[in-house]
């Protein structure tokens, strides 16, 4: 079921506790029409990435079967919990996605993954600390909500963008760019009928969470992030959106108003998301989680919904750096004068900086009402910062 005013995206992913977040929702974002998931490696292991998806579509079957007859919670009237109820029930209808297994490794790069984070199967370990949410035959694991391709990722995201009309898909990358890098190197004319890249990555005006200068997916497959950003040469400025994000989730206010709903969705997300939060304070010290990926999903919708109130942006001549050693995955735009940038000089000789991308970044994006849209689409619950 889909509503008129959706709008057809691809999401590319490797989830991952925060891409896990996003996922949960986009499924029950009425503004999108989900076509395909792939699925890439990244916060872990393509294996551990396939068992994660199905993982978390088998919990949105929980939730619901749980909420057929479950009693009102503690937040909600009683007598209201009918209409509730029905709302909380509909709430994954909006999409019956494809899912495509796609590249288990980067285009050249040596492979890392983000486990030192995420634990080695993307979950914080939940699946030996919580074996119940994927059981050893995980892989037979069977559900409606979407279904497996027989085509792998790069010939499933041709294949959608060859029938679907041209410039109405739009694919949203919230892991390592393989997948889509691929799929433009194998048929560019194909690609070329997608309607925007909206991805996660890079570090611009800003510190690298894997090294000084770059962010975690850009590192992981920097030659792929080169692909697409020079993809954009010679196109108008409207091919790939690049993002960052500061959104800010503490441990008290989810735990507050998520962990206490008690329901198979908020204590499958309760799980993994304590795993992270420990993580954050022995890393960081802090005492909460930055919402990458969510916030990636929500800026989609902002951005397809022509909501320009809610971000500023700008499009810069950006290039990827592929071949260095310290400065591997790192972002890098072209900030010098017009006039200087087009003289002689050495760059015309080694054809170092010789063509323009036109790559739009987000320079800033207005998160106060995130986490209340956030906590509503997904788990229907009120929140409000006052409150806390």
């Amino acid at each position: 079921m889909t509503s008129r005013s959706s709008f057809p995206v691809i999401i590319d992913t490797d989830p991952g506790i925060d891409d896990a977040l996003a996922l949960y929702l986009a499924l029950s974002s009425y503004q999108l029409d989900i076509k395909l998931i792939t699925l890439v490696f990244g916060n872990t292991k393509i294996n551990h990435v396939t068992r994660n998806i199905i993982t978390l579509f088998d919990v949105i079957d929980k939730e619901i079967e749980y909420l057929k007859s479950a009693p009102p919670p503690n937040q909600i009237d009683p007598q209201q919990w009918d209409k509730e109820r029905k709302t909380l029930l509909n709430r994954f209808e909006w999409s019956k996605p494809i899912v495509a297994i796609g590249a288990d490794k980067p285009v050249k790069a040596v492979e890392c993954f983000g486990t030192y984070f995420h634990g080695s199967d993307g979950f914080g370990q939940i699946h030996t600390t919580h074996p119940h949410y994927a059981p050893e035959n995980w892989e037979n694991l069977k559900s409606d909500r979407y279904a497996m391709s027989s085509r792998n990722a790069v010939d499933e995201i041709l294949y959608q963008l060859q029938n679907n009309p041209p410039f109405t898909i739009t694919i949203i990358g919230l892991g390592p760019l393989t997948n889509l890098a691929l799929a433009y190197e194998k048929d560019k004319y194909t690609f070329s009928r997608v309607k925007q890249i909206i991805c996660l990555g890079g570090a611009i005006n800003s510190c690298g969470n894997v090294t000084p200068c770059a962010e975690f997916n850009f590192f992981v497959d920097p030659d792929a992030a080169n692909i697409l950003a020079e993809a954009t040469k010679g196109f108008s400025p409207s091919e790939t959106i690049q993002i960052s994000s500061n959104v800010f989730l503490s441990r008290a206010v989810f735990t507050k108003y998520i962990t206490s709903l008690n329901t198979p969705l908020s204590i499958f997300i309760s799980v993994f998301i304590d795993h992270a939060f420990k993580k954050m304070q022995e890393l960081c010290g802090t005492n909460g989680l930055e919402l990458h990926d969510p916030a990636a999903i929500a800026l989609a919708i902002d951005m397809l919904s022509k909501n320009t109130q809610s971000y500023t942006s700008e499009f810069v001549d950006m290039k990827v750096e592929y071949q260095g050693i310290y400065t591997r995955g790192m972002a890098i735009v072209d900030t010098r004068p017009k006039g200087f940038s087009s003289t002689k000089s050495a760059q015309e000789t080694l054809k170092i900086w010789d063509d323009v991308n036109n790559v739009e970044i987000i320079i800033s994006y207005n998160s106060k009402s995130f986490i209340d849209n956030f906590f509503k689409i997904t788990f229907n619950v009120d929140y409000s910062e006052e409150n806390i």
